[in-house]
This record gives structure tokens, C-alpha cells and sequence, in this order.
């Protein structure tokens, strides 16, 4: 087995989420950046629709084999071959789907691909995946013979010292660190004897039942699941085939009925597969735990897969030391930010307000604390009040954001195919994934609320759908599109509702206006990527200026 990488893949939500993952590879790839990898790309969803981490780890482990097929003329019909073909691999898989719903103004790049403080000489702005994958990339090799198939989360930059990673033992081999049982709570945990094997696995336990699985240490902490995996190639052939992954054509498939249920249930690595695993395991903890932590897996179903899951061995490893910084919401997004600064630098920022990406010329000047400031062009005075987020808008004059105001200007086209800016107010805190009857919220207040100050009925903001449960700030056509970039400035009044004019509440009303979830699908995700590349090249030729 190579010492470098035979595949690298990114798992997308839906074709158009890959595609812009894909370029973004592409650009690493052409700058030498992924040298240690053969192949490197992107893995969409079956049929679009999301299928949970288990079901997108096999929808890319087929894909690997599809083309190992064609690379090196493979049959899958024979007994054993799935395995003999995975036995030579290494394998890299970094779940990046997802449509960002907590962290909406990097939507259109995904989480992976958020823009992270990092090396001004960098070649391309950093991002996510600039400090996260090279770090998997850095993990050993397996047995010799074994196949190496890693499975990592890319929603979060977790810090470990991959070089105290050691895979030597067969079936699956979980990364782990101790946390607080109350952050354990939140996750995964291991119950594990001195060897590291495990005998139960937790999927979001309660601290009662941490502690009465025994799965607290001596100082009363829990080995915390850090979501990264390790399976070898005998592993990955048995959850190819319990999930019906079978032969078709020489090639693999998932049967039709496979198919509709991981489409209509999807199959999580973690819900449906890990808490199967370990020595204690059995139905009834498989079941429970499963169910507990949301599966609508049908009973008769999980037993049938059980048996083959529970003879899987698993292990976990734990390293010494190992820090989070979780960049899925908006929130995370400033405080993770700042402390990543303090990381790199070994010491506390000198300033709470971040500039990424971002270019401050003439006349100017940026006022503000803790704030996020990314993509965009400042020629004026820009004052952040505090927990603000301002992304790719250009400022060409004073303007200023109240507390806890969050302000995007997107290029994208409309429901017409017509060039447009799609403008985006809201607050730091709202919830787009929250419904009306889990108080979502908008703007810093509850949806309803808004609407009523605005003087606008719900079914002007939500067309078609009647159910209180269905309708949340993701599907509100609340985001007025704009033909000028600079059209933002007349919306501003959509922080303070009661502060607009009656002209201003009529043009609101009138305005072709967007949900979230259309922006995601309508945003020119080149346009986006091109901004920040410009502005981060034109700093680059500035900073060389001044040597």
C-alpha cells in the first residue's frame, strides 16, 4: 500500500454543491497543493437528496470501485472482490455536504470551504479545508495489505497531533479524546476497556447514562468520538453488503430496495452503524440507542443488519490532546475565528475584529469589536457595533451596523434567469432552521413578530405552505434581489422593522424577494469565489509592494 493517497473525496449535498467543490479542488490541484493524493473528487448525494454520512460513505465507496473497475478492468462478481480491490487502496472520504443552514453566509463555498484566518502568502485565500484535510492526509497507514479507508467530519478543525496515530489493529478504529461528559453529551462516546476495545457505543448519551454505562474515567471524563474513522478493506466490503451494495453488470449498485430506504431514511455512520458496534452490543441497545438519537429505521430492518455489524471489531484510539473550533454557525463562526488568531499567534489578538479576505483602501477606516468581516471592499468608514458579520459587500460610504446585524450582498440570478444581488439582513442569532413553532426567529426576534411590524401577512412570505411546522426562515421569501450591488443600503431598515417608512414597507412588499433555500440554488458560486480570489490576490501584489 502507498505511502501517499490513492483517492481523496469530498461528499457533496446535490450536483450543483459539487461542482462548485470541484473547482475549488481543481485549483488546489493545479498549485501542487494535493501532491500526496492520486485522484481527488467530489461525491454528490445519491439522486440529489441527502443520505446521511453512512449512506454517503458508501455512495463513495462505490463510486471508488467504479472506477477502479475501469482503471484496472475489475469484476465484482467474483466472491471476495470487493475486498481484494479495496486491500491495495488508501482512502481518504471528508463529509462536506450540507446546505449551511446555521451558518448561512458560506452557503454558497459549503462549511469546508469557509474562509479561515490564515498565511497571507498563502496562494489561495485560506479556508477550512486548508487546515483540516492536510492533517487527515498526515495520518499513517494501515496493515500492509489491509486497505485504508479514513472517514472524517469537515464541519469543524479539530486540532490533533496525527504522528501519535497508530492503525494496527482490524475492522474499525475510532479517534478519540477525553471531554467533559456535559460537551460528551453533544456527541459520540466510547465505553472501552484499558486495551481500547469497546464494548458499547453512546450516540448522544446524557451524563446519567455515561455514567451508568461506565464509560466515565477515573477523573470522571469521557472518551469522546472526535468523527474520525478508520476501516479496513474486509470492514468496508461487510457495510457494503449489509446495506445492499451488491454486484450489477460487473459494476455495484445498491438493490432498488436499498435504494429507497436509505433515499427515504437515510443511513447515518454513527446512528445506524456505530451503535451496532462493539463487544456488549445487542439488539435491544442497537435499537434503542438508534431510535433515541433520531433513526426511522424500521425495527425488522436493523435487526437484519445487525448480526453482520455486531461481528465487525472496533477499537478506539485515544490522542493526548486535541482541540475543536466549530465554525457551523454564525456565532462560532466570530468566536472560533478569533481564538484560531490566538492560536496561530501563541498569545490573545490584539484586536476582536476579524478582516479576512478583505480590502481597505482611500479614505477607509473599520470601527468594531468582536466581528466578522470577509469579501469585502472598504473605501469608507464601516462601524461594527459588536457580533456583526458583513460579507462581500463593497462600502463607498459611512455606513453602520447595529448590535448583532448580520449584512451579505450575493451576485446570483433570478427566478427569470436575470443577473441580480441578493441582499441579506439578519441577526446573529436567528435560527433558519427553526419553524415558527420552534420560535424561529428573524432579525433578532420571533418571525411572526417581524412580519407583523413589517405589516406583511405570512402567506406573502411563505406561498404554499400552510403548515406552521414547514415554515421557517430557510423557506421565507424575506431577501429582496437587487440590479445594483449597492442596492443593499435600502434595506437597512429591515434590522428595526418599526424604524422603515410607509414607502419603504410598500417597496418590501412589492420587491421580488427570496428564501435562503432559493438563494442557495440561485447564487453564481464562481462569482463568489472570484470575489475573494481578486481582492486576495490584489493584497498579495500590495504586501510584495511593500518588500
Amino acid at each position: 500500500m502507498s505511502a501517499n493517497w490513492d483517492y481523496l473525496i469530498l461528499t457533496a449535498s446535490n450536483a450543483l454543491q459539487a461542482r462548485a467543490y470541484e473547482d475549488q479542488l481543481r485549483a488546489r490541484k493545479e498549485l501542487g497543493l494535493l501532491s500526496q493524493v492520486r485522484e481527488a473528487f467530489v461525491v454528490p448525494d445519491l439522486d440529489g437528496k441527502r443520505i446521511g454520512s453512512g449512506g454517503s460513505t458508501l455512495w463513495s465507496l462505490r463510486e471508488i470501485l467504479r472506477r477502479e473497475r475501469a482503471r484496472r478492468g475489475v469484476d465484482f462478481t467474483g466472491r471476495g472482490a470487493v475486498r481484494q480491490a479495496l486491500s491495495h487502496l488508501r482512502i481518504l472520504i471528508v463529509h462536506a455536504g450540507g446546505d449551511s443552514r446555521r451558518l448561512p453566509a458560506y452557503g454558497p463555498c459549503g462549511k469546508i470551504f469557509v474562509p479561515l484566518p490564515g498565511a497571507p502568502e498563502a496562494p489561495l485565500p485560506p479556508a477550512l479545508f486548508d487546515r483540516l484535510v492536510p492533517a487527515f492526509l498526515a495520518l499513517p497507514a494501515g496493515i500492509p495489505g489491509s486497505g485504508q479507508v479514513v472517514v472524517a467530519a469537515g464541519d469543524a478543525l479539530i486540532r490533533f497531533d496525527a504522528g501519535s496515530v497508530e492503525f494496527s489493529q482490524p475492522g474499525i478504529i475510532a479517534l478519540g479524546c477525553y471531554a467533559a461528559p456535559e460537551e460528551a453529551s453533544r456527541h459520540g462516546v466510547f465505553c472501552m476497556d484499558t486495551g481500547g476495545t469497546v464494548s458499547l457505543y453512546l450516540q448522544k448519551p446524557s451524563i446519567e447514562t455515561q455514567q451508568a454505562a461506565g464509560a466515565l474515567d477515573a477523573r470522571g471524563r469521557a472518551p469522546l468520538d472526535m468523527a474520525v474513522m478508520h476501516m479496513d478493506a474486509a470492514t468496508a466490503a461487510v457495510l457494503l453488503s449489509s446495506f445492499g451494495m451488491e454486484p450489477a453488470e460487473g459494476s455495484l449498485d445498491f438493490t432498488p430496495q436499498a435504494r429507497r430506504q436509505i433515499l427515504e431514511h437515510g443511513l447515518d455512520l454513527y446512528r445506524e452503524i456505530c451503535c451496532a458496534l462493539g463487544r456488549d452490543a445487542t439488539l435491544e441497545h442497537y435499537t434503542s440507542s438508534a431510535r433515541s438519537s433520531g433513526s426511522s429505521w424500521p425495527g425488522e430492518l436493523l435487526a437484519q443488519v445487525f448480526p453482520a455489524l455486531r461481528a465487525i471489531p472496533f477499537h478506539v484510539q485515544l490522542v493526548p490532546a486535541c482541540r475543536f473550533l466549530h465554525f457551523g454557525s454564525t456565532r462560532q463562526l466570530i468566536e472560533s475565528g478569533l481564538a484560531l488568531v490566538a492560536e496561530d499567534r501563541d498569545r490573545p489578538a490584539s484586536s476582536t475584529l476579524l478582516v479576512l479576505d478583505s480590502a481597505v483602501s482611500g479614505q477607509g477606516r473599520i470601527c468594531g469589536t468582536r466581528s466578522w468581516l470577509e469579501g469585502c471592499r472598504i473605501t469608507s468608514l464601516l462601524e461594527l457595533s459588536g457580533q456583526n458579520l458583513i460579507a462581500g459587500v463593497d462600502v463607498d460610504a459611512t455606513l453602520a451596523l447595529p448590535p448583532e446585524a448580520c449584512l451579505e450582498v450575493l451576485r446570483g440570478r433570478g427566478r427569470g434567469g436575470e443577473n441580480v444581488f441578493f441582499v441579506r439582513c439578519y441577526g446573529v442569532r436567528d435560527t433558519f432552521k427553526q419553524s415558527l413553532l420552534e420560535d424561529g426567529r428573524f432579525c433578532g426576534r420571533p418571525l411572526l413578530s417581524w412580519l407583523a411590524a413589517a405589516g406583511v401577512q405570512p402567506d406573502e412570505v411563505w406561498p404554499g405552505v400552510e403548515d406552521p411546522a414547514q415554515r421557517s426562515l430557510w423557506n421565507a421569501r424575506v431577501f429582496p434581489a437587487v440590479r445594483d450591488a449597492s442596492g443593499f443600503r435600502h434595506w437597512l431598515w429591515m434590522y428595526q422593522p418599526e424604524s422603515a417608512s410607509a414607502a419603504e414597507l410598500r417597496a418590501f412588499r412589492s420587491a421580488e424577494r427570496y428564501s435562503a433555500a432559493e438563494i442557495a440554488l440561485l447564487t453564481d458560486q464562481a462569482a463568489f469565489h472570484r470575489r475573494r480570489a481578486e481582492i486576495w490576490r490584489s493584497l498579495s501584489t500590495q504586501r510584495c509592494g511593500t518588500h
